[in-house]
């Protein structure tokens, strides 16, 4: 049997998803829990692959993974040999010849930041320009013999309370191509680069100088991949993974007010002057 499976993480404290040597990844936790739960012991004879690869600190909602395995699928087996922050939360019974990298109809990334007073309108104007098939050269960080043109069906930005959204969607990103896009709209937001900018960019022999640094990891999340089939939800593993983040966002939220308290009282309070 061919299994694929939808999985959670907050990648804060791994160094990315692919297995790497010496270092904790979030696959190479999700294996380790896989063999424990008795699914496989070999990746390579289970024919394991997954979706895609995402950098260091680079959150997912609906990272996939598929196996082959004769032993019968239980996410909250899966879980319980895993870290809270890797949470297995979905799954579909997928043809023998599945792969979730090239099978896969259109990825979509969100990411957050802080709004900072960037100007909403022009960030929009600019995002614009990259609907549709371009060279993104410009926005990522290019692979040998790799072709850099891809077609970007959703580019969009806009303000929730506090805080910028950006949602990107086509069927395969470049590496670093959406925090390098967010980046540079962001760059356009503060005014420090002209809306023509980003039409200079989409020219693939202009390769500026300067170069564009990609957006902190921390604010992207791999949001959804879309199959042509539906995945069923195990309701017992997506209740404990909404808890486990809920109690996550009260943390946050109550650490945000104590920064902001240091900062009010040194900044008004007299007796520190």
């Amino acid at each position: 049997m061919r299994y694929a499976v939808k999985l959670a993480y907050i990648g804060s404290n791994y160094f990315g998803f692919q297995r790497q040597p010496s270092k904790i990844t979030v696959e190479a936790v999700l294996l380790e829990a896989m063999r424990r739960a008795g699914l496989f012991s070999d990746p390579k004879e289970a024919r394991y692959s997954s979706a895609g690869r995402t950098d260091r600190g680079v959150h997912a909602l609906s990272q996939v993974v598929a196996f082959n395995s004769n032993a019968p699928l239980s996410l909250p087996r899966i879980n319980a040999f895993l870290p809270m922050d890797v949470r297995c939360w979905a799954y579909a019974f997928v043809p023998d010849d599945f792969n979730p990298r090239r099978d896969a109809i259109l990825r979509t990334y969100k990411y957050y930041v802080a709004w900072r007073g960037e100007d909403l309108d022009c960030m929009k104007e600019a995002a614009s320009l990259l609907l549709g098939t371009h060279d993104f050269r410009n926005f990522c960080k290019p692979r040998k013999g790799e072709s850099t043109i891809r077609t970007l069906n959703q580019v969009s930005v806009e303000a929730q309370g506090k805080l910028l959204c950006f949602t990107l969607s086509a069927k395969s990103f470049l590496w670093s191509m959406v925090r390098k896009i967010v980046s540079v709209l962001l760059m356009v937001g503060a005014g420090l680069k002209n809306v023509d900018f980003v039409s200079s960019l989409l020219n693939p022999d202009l390769n500026p100088r300067e170069g564009i640094k990609p957006a902190d990891p921390e604010g992207l999340i791999l949001y959804d991949i879309e199959y042509p089939f539906r995945f069923k939800v195990c309701e017992k593993s997506r209740k404990l993974l909404i808890d486990y983040l809920n109690k996550k966002l009260h943390t946050t939220i109550a650490l945000s007010s104590v920064y902001h308290a240091l900062i009010e009282g040194i900044t008004t309070n007299s007796r520190f002057s």
